[in-house]
């Protein structure tokens, strides 16, 4: 993807028009019918996270979530308001993730109601997001639920799913690699050989891709906007060519195509497995 054509996508999710939801995407899907819902929805997740953080501050402080369950309080007491859309109402208003906001609520409804003024485990509240009938109150359980239906960015089911989806990749690479007759060592085996950094894949011998030299590779189920992949080559990347030499980098959700036109000294990009490479029968220095 072109960094004019992200550009006109990131500006058109920053509109009013598009609070997140699944309906509002897909409305936003059909303005690039060239733009899969899996890259949109990662766009957008990585445009939400980036935002959140920056605001962490302005939600996270002990007067702002007491606010926060004030006015929960005093909206469910309202007849008027819809069970179950109290907090999505007033996530929209405060601008904030909807599962963000079911969590600093729930929070502030246990230590109230614990009575001992004593934080409440986050292992606790982490519990019954993911699991909202344990939460006594019935009104607040349907709230929470439907603040983790509702969110495409954060919460447990969006966890769930993108790590299925990983893994599910992960798998893909893995029988796409032996289709094609290539040994490799994935990531437990590397760690029980006493790796410390340990790619997705690092390949017993390498191949070359457009005259490139490919020992390791990583699978991302992401989209690989500037701000992650600045993130992903200070965490992972780098440490993965000084271990082990160049590699390549899967985007499966696509990228900015400037960034592999421009790319880092020995990180290929890519938005597959490449068709084309050159197997290297041998290679000195192989493990």
């Amino acid at each position: 993807m072109k960094l004019v054509e992200y550009k006109k996508i990131v500006e058109c999710l920053e509109t009013a028009c598009c609070d997140g939801t699944k309906e509002s995407l897909v409305l936003v899907q059909q303005q690039f019918p060239s733009l899969s819902y899996h890259t949109l929805i990662s766009i957008h997740s990585q445009r939400v996270q980036v935002k959140t953080k920056k605001q962490h501050g302005r939600h996270s402080s002990v007067a702002a979530m007491e606010a926060y369950y004030v006015r929960y309080q005093k909206q469910v007491a309202d007849r008027s308001c819809r069970q179950g859309t109290v907090l999505l109402g007033l996530a929209r208003e405060i601008d904030l993730s909807p599962a963000l906001l079911a969590r600093i609520i729930l929070e502030r409804h246990l230590f109230h109601s614990s009575g001992d003024g004593v934080a409440v485990p986050k292992t606790r509240v982490t519990k019954m997001l993911r699991e909202p009938y344990l939460i006594e109150d019935p009104v607040l359980s349907m709230e929470v639920q439907q603040c983790v239906l509702w969110d495409s960015s954060y919460g447990p089911l969006v966890d769930s799913i993108k790590h299925s989806i990983g893994v599910e990749l992960e798998v893909h690479l893995k029988k796409t690699l032996k289709e094609h007759g290539l040994a490799f060592l994935g990531e437990e085996e590397m760690r029980r050989k006493g790796y410390d950094k340990t790619p997705d894949v690092k390949l017993q011998v390498p191949i070359a891709i457009g005259g490139r030299v490919v020992n390791w590779i990583e699978s991302k189920a992401s989209f690989g906007d500037k701000h992650s992949h600045e993130n992903y080559m200070r965490d992972q990347f780098w440490s993965y060519v000084n271990r082990f030499g160049s590699g390549l980098v899967i985007y499966w959700f696509g990228f900015i195509e400037e960034f592999a036109t421009s790319s880092e000294q020995g990180i290929i990009l890519a938005d597959d497995f490449p068709r084309n490479f050159t197997k290297i029968d041998s290679w000195d220095g192989v493990d």
